[in-house]
């Protein structure tokens, strides 16, 4: 059992979440008892090495889709005959394959599991949060390193939120498949390998130093690994969890020159407490866990069995309970709002737009039948819309779209940023046609489902035209199957013509995409 804070924002539920990463397809089934608590239901794990399929033009082989579709069916199998409700994210090799969205269409054509590709920001972020609900940490100023196959996460947090956080190609398969080309290894390629990963992490761990901690915490298969070795090595028993247990600089050490010692791939199978399944890619992680270890200066870790699959649990958890009911306390509404301050929005005629948008979403739910994270989008949409407006006017509603596509916002996917994007992308002008660009990225469902929230965007937008808060209440009604009216509230007696002119132009889209017509009445 593992304890959350205590928070009561979500129902009883049954969770799998499945990360994709770069070695190992991960998944973790959970039922949500209380508000404070999960109880692990089943687990399971494939080891794929996605990171070491990515061929010379920077594709996923067909080989490692097969591994893929062979390790999610049997997950999604799992997760169905628990009933489960999966939620599933790729990491470090399918954000950098150059083929990952048509990856991904066919796991999901195949599976039935649809991945999101989270950035290296996001994955840090998902490491920290679950790192928290395994450690008391939310008071501490910690150091959280996580080494994957295809990247390591380093992020520094306090009471709940990161300080730092950044993700870097220094992932032990990676690394692996870069410098290891001999078999026994060779003194000039471990020379390499370590210049390299000093090199690379000399800048961020600089900036780690500056922000300081006082507590460090290894979350990663690498760590556990390593500590497993060191029993080994010292006919230590076996620990009944290496959960919060530590790890020494000394014993790091003692690890270092075993591998050192063991140099041909057959000799690190044979050594005491060593996974054989990671005998060949442990020296890659183990070095960069060293030299992160010399250059902070750290005595000890701390061990973490939680970490990302665990962060996607509880974020699963705010994003169908907190942010819908926007309490600002969310993650992905205070990544919205900082966002948009940069960009010195208007922030009333923001907060104005919005609760009409989501106003309007709420009241048409039967027409539409959206599922609820199309009510974030279009929160998110509608509070950035005039990100824009810092360069220009012209134009802005494509310099929004530019910004938001490529922000890295904590809490949302790159999938669900590029829907985000969209949708203020078609807040003004046109509409969208079947040959965009950025609308052929999506497939016929979203692309729905972006036309249905881009036209109730524009609505709204057109009901604050003079960004003086005029109306006060929107109400929307339903006449018939064909017709629609919306009745407009004033705060006082106001003059509205440029509002009504607006939403007279506007209401033509939202007329097609709703298939009826909309009459817009002034109530006074």
């Amino acid at each position: 059992m593992i304890n959350f804070p205590e928070k009561k924002i979500f129902e009883k539920k049954r969770i799998a979440a499945i990360d994709v990463g770069s070695n190992s397809i991960h998944m973790l089934i959970v039922d949500m008892e209380t508000t404070n608590s999960f109880t692990i239901i089943a687990s399971e794990k494939d080891q794929v090495r996605l990171v070491a399929s990515l061929d010379e033009d920077g594709n996923l082989t067909n080989d490692a889709l097969s591994r893929a579709i062979s390790a999610l069916k049997k997950m999604k199998e799992i997760a169905d005959g628990l009933r489960a409700q999966i939620r599933a994210v790729g990491t470090s090799a399918l954000r950098e394959a150059k083929n990952a969205a048509d990856f991904v269409a066919k796991l999901y054509k195949k599976t039935g599991i649809d991945i999101e590709i989270i950035s290296g920001h996001e994955e840090a972020r998902l490491v920290y949060l679950g790192v928290q609900q395994g450690l008391p940490i939310q008071s501490k100023s910690t150091l959280i390193v996580d080494i994957g196959g295809g990247s390591t996460e380093i992020v520094v947090g306090q009471w709940g939120e990161e300080r730092f956080a950044t993700s870097l190609k220094l992932g032990c398969v990676r690394l692996t498949q870069n410098f290891i080309h001999t078999d026994p290894l060779g003194d000039e390629h471990l020379r390499a390998l370590e210049l390299y990963i000093n090199t690379r992490l000399e800048p961020v761990l600089s900036e780690v130093e500056r922000i300081g901690f006082d507590y460090a915490v290894g979350s990663s298969g690498t760590i556990k690994a390593v500590k497993s070795l060191v029993l080994g090595l010292t006919n230590s028993p076996p620990l009944q969890t290496m959960h919060g247990s530590t790890l020494t600089a000394k014993e790091i050490w003692v690890a270092k020159e075993a591998l050192l010692r063991a140099r041909s791939l057959k000799e690190r199978k044979q050594l005491p407490g060593l996974d054989a399944k990671r005998a060949d890619i442990i020296v890659a992680g183990l070095f960069v866990l060293s030299s992160i270890t010399k250059i902070l200066g750290i005595r000890e870790w701390t061990i973490s069995l939680t970490a990302l699959r665990e962060g996607i649990l509880f974020d699963t958890m705010l994003r169908d309970g907190v942010w819908l009911q926007g309490d600002t306390s969310d993650v992905r509404w205070r990544s919205v709002r900082s966002f948009g301050q940069k960009f010195h929005i208007d922030e009333a005629h923001a907060f104005h737009i919005t609760s009409f948008a989501v106003s309007l979403f709420d009241q048409l739910s039967s027409r539409h039948s959206l599922p609820s994270a199309w009510r974030e989008f279009l929160r998110s949409a509608a509070y950035l819309h005039e990100c824009g407006l810092f360069i220009g006017h012209t134009g802005h509603h494509k310099h929004t779209f530019y910004f938001i596509r490529n922000a890295s916002l904590p809490g949302f996917t790159t999938r669900e940023m590029q829907i985000i994007a969209t949708i203020v992308r078609y807040h003004r002008k046109r509409m969208p046609r079947d040959n965009d660009e950025v609308y052929c990225d999506f497939d016929k469902e979203i692309q729905k489902a972006v036309n249905i929230c881009a036209s109730i965007l524009r609505l709204a937008v057109s009901l604050d035209r003079g960004r003086q808060g005029k109306i006060q209440e929107i109400v929307m009604q339903d006449i018939s199957l064909s017709k629609m009216c919306l009745s407009v509230h004033l705060r006082a007696n106001h003059d509205i013509e440029l509002e009504m002119y607006e939403a007279t132009i506007e209401k033509k889209a939202f007329e097609n995409i709703f298939s009826c017509s909309l009459e817009i009445v002034l109530q006074q």
